[in-house]
C-alpha cells in the first residue's frame, strides 16, 4: 500500500487515550479506525472535511497511521513565515505573529506585545485591579462605590 490522501468523515473515537479517525481515499477507499498521530503537548479533533494521509506501517495497511488533519475551511489565512496558530472551528484564534501574541475570541483581540498591550471590546474584571502607575480615561468613569483620595486635595 502506498501512502494516500485522507478526507475524514467526522467519525472520531478515542481509547486509552489514543484518537482514530474515519475517512476515505481519493479513489473511493475507505479507512476506519487508523491511529492518528499528533505532537507532543497538543491534542484536536478535526472536523469532517479535514484532509491528511494515511501512512501504511511496514506497507501493510492494516498498521497505517493518520498524520495530519487540516481543513483549509477553518485555518487561519495570512499568516507570514514562522508564525503559528492555534485555532478551533468557531473562529477562536491564538496566533503567536512576529514579536507578539493575537488572542481573538469572536472578534474581540487581545494584543499582547513586549512593550504595550491593547485589549479590543468589553472587559470585565472580577476582583482587585491595581494600575502602578498614570491612568488616563478619555470617556466618562462610574463609580458603584466610593472614591478614595491618596493625596488629600479632594480629586481636584
Amino acid at each position: 500500500m502506498t501512502i494516500r490522501q485522507i478526507i475524514l468523515d467526522g467519525r472520531i473515537t478515542e481509547e486509552k487515550g489514543r484518537q482514530f479517525v474515519n475517512g476515505q481515499g481519493l479513489y473511493n477507499d475507505g479507512f476506519t479506525k487508523i491511529l492518528r498521530i499528533e505532537p507532543w503537548g497538543y491534542a484536536s479533533v478535526p472536523v469532517a472535511g479535514s484532509r491528511g494521509i494515511a501512512v501504511p506501517l511496514g506497507g501493510n495497511a492494516d498498521m497505517a497511521v493518520f498524520l495530519g488533519g487540516e481543513s483549509g475551511s477553518h485555518r487561519p489565512p495570512g499568516l507570514p513565515a514562522g508564525a503559528s496558530a492555534l485555532y478551533d472551528a468557531n473562529g477562536n484564534i491564538i496566533k503567536c505573529v512576529g514579536t507578539g501574541i493575537v488572542i481573538d475570541v469572536a472578534g474581540r483581540t487581545i494584543d499582547i506585545t513586549a512593550g504595550q498591550w491593547t485589549l479590543t471590546g468589553n472587559a470585565t474584571i472580577n476582583g482587585n485591579l491595581t494600575i502602578n502607575g498614570n491612568l488616563t480615561c478619555t470617556g466618562n468613569g462610574t463609580f458603584a462605590g466610593s472614591v478614595t483620595d491618596g493625596d488629600g486635595d479632594g480629586g481636584a
